[in-house]
C-alpha cells in the first residue's frame, strides 16, 4: 500500500524542500606544481585526474582527493598535447579532448580514447584516436581569440560525445555531436544557447549538466542545465541557470575544469594566473548543488537502480543490480496508473498522459525505492 505520508514526503522533496542553488563552496587545496595549467577534471576510483593544456606533456596526473598530493603520472605513448582541454568517461573508457582551437585554424582536432583497465594497471598507455572537424566551419584562417570554433568541454551523453564550443566572437555556446568509435567525423551541431561567456569545461551527473567558464569581465560562473528537459542531444532545449562566482572567487580566476564526485557534489579547478592584474595559484574547490542529487529514497548498501531517459516520451529502460518483482507508477494524486510484475527491461508507457509520476520499485528482497519521472 502506497502510504499517504510517504507520498507527501516525495512531493516535499520534489517540489518544496530543495532550492535551486550552489552551496558549501570552499577551497579544497592547492594543486601540485605539475598541473599549474590544469585544464580538465575527472573523478575516477576515488581520485582526481587532471592534465595541462597547450604545450604540456601528453600526461594524465592522478591526485589524492584528500591531501592533494600527486599519486601517479600516466603518459599517453602515442599522443601529443597540442591543446588538451577536457576529459570525460563512459563505462569502459576515458576520453581526452585535444580540442583547444583559440585561433580557429586547427585541422587536427581529436579526442584520445584509452581503456580504463589500461589506465588502472599502467603508467604508460596507448590511445585510440577520434578525429573530427566542425560541419559548419569553412574558414581556417588564423584569428587568435576571434573564432567561434574553439572548445574546451566534452561530456559522454546517450552513447555519443557532446562538445561545447567556446565562442570568442558572439559568446554563445554551440553543442556538437560525434560518435565514440574510432574514425574521422564531421561534428554535427545539435544545440545552441546565448550563455554570455566562454565555456571551459562540462560534466554530467544524474543527467544534469553543469558547465563552468568566465565572462568578458573575467568573472567565473557556473551554468546548470536540468535533467528535466526533452530527451535527445539538444541539451539547451530547456532553460539554463547561470550562477556568478564573483562572491566565491576572485575576478580573473580562470576556472578550467569541473567534475562530479558524489551525489550533488562537485570539484572545480583554477589554473595558475600571473598577469598585470592578478596573481593566483592553481587551486581545487568544491561545492554542492541539491538540484543534481538523486531523488530516490534509498538506503546505503541497498539496491542500485536507474531509469532512462528522463524525461521520457514512450518507453523507459530500467537498469538494476537486483531483480525487480514489481514496479508501480503513481500520478501526483497518489493513484496507481500502471503496475508491472517481473517487468522487462524496457516498459512502454505511451498510454500514460503527460505529467509527473512517481515509481515505486520493489525488489526480490522486499526492499523498495522511489523515483520521479517526467512523461512528455
Amino acid at each position: 500500500m502506497f502510504k499517504k505520508s510517504i507520498f507527501l514526503f516525495l512531493l516535499l522533496i520534489c517540489f518544496g524542500s530543495i532550492k535551486s542553488q550552489i552551496t558549501n563552496f570552499k577551497e579544497k587545496f592547492t594543486l601540485p606544481n605539475n598541473v599549474n595549467e590544469t585544464s580538465g577534471l575527472l573523478f575516477f576510483n576515488g581520485k582526481i585526474i587532471t592534465h595541462n593544456d597547450s604545450g604540456g606533456e601528453p600526461n594524465l596526473y592522478e591526485i589524492d582527493s584528500l591531501t592533494g598530493s600527486l599519486l601517479r603520472t600516466i603518459a599517453i605513448n602515442n599522443a601529443s598535447n597540442i591543446d588538451w582541454e577536457a576529459i570525460t568517461e563512459d563505462e569502459t573508457h576515458i576520453y581526452i579532448g585535444d580540442i583547444g582551437n583559440n585561433s580557429g585554424n586547427r585541422q587536427d582536432l581529436c579526442i584520445y580514447k584509452i581503456l580504463k583497465t589500461d589506465y588502472e594497471k599502467n603508467t604508460t598507455v596507448d590511445a585510440e584516436k577520434i578525429s573530427f572537424s566542425y560541419e559548419d566551419q569553412t574558414d581556417f584562417t588564423s584569428k587568435p581569440n576571434n573564432t567561434n570554433f574553439d572548445a574546451e568541454a566534452i561530456i559522454f551523453h546517450e552513447n555519443a560525445l557532446l562538445i561545447f564550443s567556446k565562442n570568442w566572437i558572439n559568446f554563445q555556446t554551440n553543442v556538437y555531436k560525434i560518435p565514440t568509435s574510432i574514425g574521422s567525423y564531421s561534428a554535427t551541431k545539435v544545440s545552441s544557447a546565448n550563455i554570455g561567456g566562454l565555456i571551459t569545461d562540462a560534466t554530467i551527473h544524474n543527467n544534469n549538466i553543469m558547465l563552468c567558464g568566465y565572462d568578458t569581465s573575467a568573472i567565473p560562473f557556473l551554468i546548470y542545465i536540468s535533467n528535466e528537459r526533452n530527451s535527445g542531444d539538444a541539451v539547451f532545449n530547456a532553460n539554463f541557470e547561470k550562477y556568478s562566482l564573483i562572491n566565491e572567487l576572485e575576478q580573473g580566476s580562470q576556472i578550467e575544469g569541473i567534475t562530479s564526485f558524489g551525489n550533488g557534489r562537485y570539484y572545480i579547478s583554477r589554473e595558475a594566473v600571473n598577469n598585470s592584474f592578478v596573481t593566483l595559484d592553481q587551486k581545487l574547490f568544491e561545492f554542492s548543488d541539491a538540484r543534481t542529487q538523486s531523488l530516490s529514497i534509498q538506503k546505503i548498501g541497498e539496491s542500485k537502480f536507474t531509469c532512462y531517459p528522463n524525461p521520457v516520451v514512450d518507453k523507459i529502460t530500467l537498469n538494476s543490480d537486483q531483480k525487480i518483482i514489481l514496479i508501480s507508477f503513481f500520478d501526483i494524486l497518489g493513484k496507481v496508473v500502471l503496475d508491472k510484475k517481473n517487468p522487462d527491461k524496457t516498459i512502454d508507457i505511451s498510454s500514460l498522459s503527460k505529467g509527473t509520476y512517481f515509481l515505486k520499485i520493489k525488489f526480490y528482497n522486499n526492499k523498495s525505492i522511489f523515483k520521479k519521472v517526467i512523461k512528455h
